[in-house]
């Protein structure tokens, strides 16, 4: 009798101290009357998360050398816990069109398939406004708004006076289209 008990208590707190354990994050979203206390993570950097306030999603960032745990709705050591990153669905940032690409198309220097490397945004070779970041599992160019370059010391998009950008390479996607003269 006592080590049934003791087990229905062991699973039970297993459960408590994971409670999205398994939960897709996809599924869930912000209560708009802030009645339910939620983290998310983050779509494109597993280092941040969202924190609801009143259905807004409200970006934060996991102190240095952490990731975000979604099952434990907190901030973690990497080699304790995955990478999981939100699919961002229709939504498109930045101003150009978001070109697909396969990975071998690019440096190997971002795996998406990696938590160490998917959090990361490479520079687009030959195009200062382009960069490389991983939606999910899947690798893509994307654009930076307009007037903005992509900035590989900080890793976002920025004005252009604070990029130092040598645009003289090829073109990565160069080899990809059919050219007609």
């Amino acid at each position: 009798m006592f080590s049934k008990s003791l087990c229905v208590l062991l699973a039970v707190g297993v459960v408590a101290a994971h409670p999205f354990l398994g939960a897709d994050p996809n599924t869930l979203q912000c209560d708009p009357r802030g009645q339910v206390f939620l983290l998310l993570p983050h779509y494109t950097d597993c280092s941040k998360y969202f924190v609801c306030d009143h259905g807004r999603e409200v970006e934060m960032p996991c102190p240095a050398t952490t990731i975000f745990d979604f099952a434990l709705q907190t901030c973690n050591h990497e080699w304790a816990t995955t990478c999981q990153l939100r699919d961002r669905g229709d939504e498109i940032e930045g101003s150009g069109d978001d070109t697909e690409v396969q990975k071998a198309m690019t440096v190997n220097l971002l795996d998406c398939d990696r938590s160490e490397s998917a959090s990361r945004q490479l520079p687009y070779r030959g195009d200062c406004q382009r960069y490389w970041r991983c939606s999910g599992r899947t690798l893509e160019a994307v654009y930076c708004s307009d007037g903005l370059f992509f900035n590989p010391e900080s890793r976002q998009c920025d004005f252009e006076a604070n990029v130092k950008c040598d645009a003289v390479m090829a073109d990565e996607l160069a080899g990809e289209f059919i050219v007609y003269k």
